[in-house]
């Protein structure tokens, strides 16, 4: 008995050897390779995020008002576009692009980069005669054109030269802030080489 049994085991086993060797099993699937043209999104995430403005230059009272500027400036465009007074739109599709400029010129620092250029001064000159030319094409849409854009973009004509005239008064007060800082170092320091002189002499 226990010699059958041991013989109908070693079949068995024969058995499965040889349907292993004849239907191996399944390999397991190899991961799919990613398309070559597909990027990791945490790669990505750092290049765009240096073509984005600051946050905290954003938050900042200048970069609110290049916002305002920025918005209002394409609002007026669009609304000088649809109106009958389209004579207009060259300007404020001006001053859009160059509030955009500045935009990003404040926010990725250019203005610390290329020091050879006076960004105050541009920029004062840029909300100055922003502010004039909005004010001019705003009285005219309102008083001589009757239809609704025309009206629309007269009254936020003069939103923008509110928000100009408030960016050039700021760059205006911190230009002087600057030019006295340096009238003030310039005198204290003729007043050091005075003193020099003098305590030359009297030895």
């Amino acid at each position: 008995m226990r010699a059958a049994e041991g013989e109908r085991e070693r079949g068995r086993a024969s058995a499965s050897a040889a349907a292993a060797a004849m239907w191996p099993p399944d390999p397991e699937p190899d991961p799919d390779p990613e398309p070559a043209g597909r990027t990791q999104p945490s790669a990505a995430l750092p290049g765009l995020r240096a073509l984005l403005p600051a946050r905290a230059f954003l938050c900042s009272l200048k970069g609110r008002l290049l916002l305002a500027e920025t918005g209002l400036s394409f609002i007026i465009f669009v609304c000088y576009v649809a109106s009958s007074a389209s004579a207009f739109l060259t300007a404020p599709l001006l001053e859009f692009l160059l509030a955009l400029c500045f935009l990003f010129a404040d926010a990725m620092q250019l203005n610390d980069k290329w020091q050879g250029l006076c960004w105050p001064m541009m920029d004062f000159l840029r909300c100055v005669t922003a502010a004039l030319i909005y004010f001019a094409i705003s009285i005219t849409a309102v008083a001589k054109y009757p239809d609704g854009a025309s009206k629309a973009a007269g009254v936020f004509g003069f939103f923008a030269t509110i928000v100009f005239a408030i960016d050039f008064y700021l760059i205006f007060n911190d230009v002087a802030k600057f030019l006295k800082q340096e009238d003030s170092a310039q005198e204290t320091t003729a007043d050091k080489a005075e003193e020099e002189d003098s305590d030359s002499d009297s030895d």
